[in-house]
């Protein structure tokens, strides 16, 4: 059933719902103190608000239908516009950005593609990959803030390639939620899935970025 926003329009005016909106604020806020200390409280009220808008709507029973849009579409906004700003302070190739955002950028095309399979995009749920890709994206940011150029290699990569397996994941999800059929009901044929993921991971590697990881192995050595 089709949702009229603008009957929705009042419902921004719940707490949680004003934590979310206060990210852009807070991002404002960021990109005005940046290379002082208080990049850095700034940046960490930024990443509370993540976990807290969530939390205060069940605490406070103010889950609403416009603060499920909301929240993930902040979270996205918020991220990207996180990283346009800290990402050129490292100095990386932009060929990195690929790794940061590859979970996110396959999510964008599951959603894209959910009427061919039959579902609704809000069907795409969460999986424990994925929410440690964003937990690790986090960790980038940070890298990014200091920032340290090493540190921001190494956990590129390491979301890059919890992304292959995070992609794996909603692969095989959606092959068993989100068709008639089923697929990959067995756990072979799971297993078949998450080392075809990451082989594809791996030739893409070594066909596009085998100079940014030698270049990451160097700093690292």
């Amino acid at each position: 059933m089709d949702i009229d926003w603008r009957e929705r329009a009042d419902e921004i005016w719940t707490v949680p719902n004003l934590v979310t909106v206060a990210r852009l604020p807070l991002f404002l806020v960021l990109v005005a103190v940046l290379d002082t200390l208080w990049q850095y409280p700034v940046f960490a009220l930024i990443v509370a608000t993540d976990g807290l808008d969530g939390w205060l709507a069940r605490r406070l029973d103010q889950a609403t239908e416009l603060g499920a849009v909301l929240d993930p579409a902040f979270d996205k906004l918020v991220a990207l516009l996180l990283v346009a700003v800290l990402f050129p302070r490292t100095d990386l190739g932009f060929e990195y950005l690929a790794l940061f955002f590859a979970r996110d950028g396959f999510i964008l095309l599951l959603g894209l593609s959910t009427p061919l399979l039959a579902m609704e995009p809000e069907d795409i749920r969460a999986s424990r990959l994925g929410k440690a890709v964003t937990n690790l994206q986090f960790v980038a940011m940070v890298a990014m803030l200091v920032p340290h150029t090493p540190a921001t290699q190494a956990s590129m990569w390491l979301v890059g390639s919890i992304s292959a397996f995070a992609v794996a994941d909603y692969v095989v999800y959606a092959g068993r939620e989100m068709t008639v059929r089923g697929f990959f009901e067995r756990r072979r044929e799971a297993a078949v899935v998450y080392a075809v993921v990451f082989l594809l991971f791996v030739l893409l590697v070594r066909l596009f970025l085998v100079d940014q990881l030698q270049a990451t192995l160097d700093a690292l050595a």
